[in-house]
């Protein structure tokens, strides 16, 4: 591990970590295994000083009132991803967990981004790799990568599930840098669709001689990389076959609903085979991996109907997606929190499917309720709940033994919940209480 290295990045620098969640504290554990002595400052806003003052875990630390923040007063300024740097401060002394690591750590890392599909990709990845050698598999996914660093060696590949926030100003690109997709997301932090896009395209733009791109052949960036592995070009999925450039795989075995999880599949074994991993290795990590959470994810059948959590899904086209992968869908329940996103390919693919019952609900849900009603576009199997309680027993009324209730809501849940996590606990309990 490069010891010496990171010690000299932190070793008399006058040091404020800006936020203090998972990441700011991961953060903080990591400078002060290497430098215990060093004073490090810890900005928050004011409303959650005062749990935070009464603290004894981290010694010697500060702490401040974002609102009092003097950014000039620091050599360094570690921000948590998702705080978004007011217009004209000074960025020359800012920098990101995820910065830092891929400044040390870019040679040995795999780093895998998209609007979706980025936590199934980067979970494969890590699972195909750990049938070769030892891997690790930090990021978005909730594993802090700086939390990896005191058992880290140099010749072990990190599979980094990386997002937009992680890499918004990022001058470093890791040695494979995926792009799976683009669509409308996170409009409530970036200025425009191109700067969320732009911010994305950091896991290739600043790759060297010898890197590899793996890009989804849809994105204007393709452009810029004629060498790059395109998705849906050279990575394809044709019924159970995966294709990678000259390698053709049937897949038998695999919990993975969907087409877009297959192709996640070889997106994942696009960016292992460079490490030597087989196609046994590659079709044994597959048939024994275990989707995520909350991912098409099937929590209960009751009287012949089945019930399917994709709370992930936070945009139309996921939405589309799930429908795709489970025509079995009776009732499909869409809603949420709304962030002003385009609804127009959803909503042509719910009218052109007048016998899926579809309950809109939330702010997202009446929203598009309302602009199918303007277009003359309602159906008689549409319906709006107040929420998701509402929701779930008026669909389970509606569902038939054999069919299936299908939480796809198209929008995020910051209205009424913590995540998309909490809502598909949520709808888990209601399931379990019909």
């Amino acid at each position: 591990m490069k010891t010496e290295a990171w010690i000299n990045e932190f070793a008399g620098r006058k040091i404020l970590i800006w936020g203090f969640a998972r990441e700011g504290r991961s953060s903080l554990r990591w400078i002060h295994t290497l430098l215990p002595d060093l004073p490090v400052t810890v900005c928050i806003p004011s409303r959650e000083l005062s749990a935070l003052n009464r603290e004894k875990e981290f010694e010697p630390v500060s702490y401040i009132a974002q609102e009092v923040m003097v950014p000039s007063d620091y050599d360094m300024i570690i921000k948590s991803a998702g705080i978004v740097i007011p217009e004209g401060m000074d960025r020359s002394n800012i920098t990101q967990q995820s910065q830092l690591f891929l400044k040390h750590h870019r040679d040995q890392t795999i780093g895998i981004t998209g609007t979706k599909g980025k936590s199934t990709t980067a979970s494969l990845t890590h699972a195909i790799l750990s049938e070769k050698t030892k891997s690790h598999l930090v990021g978005n996914i909730g594993i802090p990568c700086f939390d990896i660093l005191p058992v880290l060696e140099d010749n072990e590949p990190v599979v980094f599930e990386i997002s937009c926030h992680q890499l918004e100003y990022s001058p470093y690109s890791p040695h494979i840098g995926v792009y799976l997709n683009l669509y409308e997301e996170h409009l409530d932090h970036y200025r425009d669709f191109q700067a969320y896009a732009d911010a994305k395209a950091n896991v290739f733009r600043h790759q060297k001689e010898g890197d590899t791109a793996i890009l989804n052949e849809a994105l204007p960036y393709v452009k810029e990389r004629p060498d790059a592995l395109r998705i849906g070009r050279d990575i394809t999925v044709n019924g159970n076959t995966i294709r990678v450039t000259d390698h053709q795989v049937e897949v038998t075995d695999c919990r993975l609903i969907g087409t877009h999880n297959l192709l996640n599949a070889g997106v994942a074994y696009a960016a292992t085979l460079s490490y030597g991993v087989s196609e046994q290795q590659f079709l044994k990590a597959l048939s024994e991996f275990v989707p995520l959470p909350h991912r098409l994810e099937k929590i209960a059948e009751k009287n012949g109907v089945i019930f399917v959590n994709d709370s992930i899904s936070t945009i139309g086209q996921a939405s589309i997606a799930a429908l795709k992968s489970l025509p079995q869908t009776e009732v499909i329940l869409i809603g949420g929190m709304d962030r002003g996103i385009d609804y127009r390919e959803l909503e042509d693919w719910l009218y052109t499917h007048p016998r899926l019952h579809v309950i809109f609900m939330y702010a997202t849900g009446k929203r598009i309720y309302e602009e199918l009603k303007e277009k003359n576009h309602l159906h008689a199997g549409m319906h709006v709940c107040q929420d998701l309680e509402e929701a779930v027993h008026t669909g389970a009324a509606l569902c038939h033994p054999g069919g299936i209730l299908l939480l796809s809501p198209a929008a995020s849940s910051y209205d009424h919940f913590r995540n998309f996590e909490e809502r598909g606990e949520v709808f888990a309990q209601l399931v379990e209480a019909l």
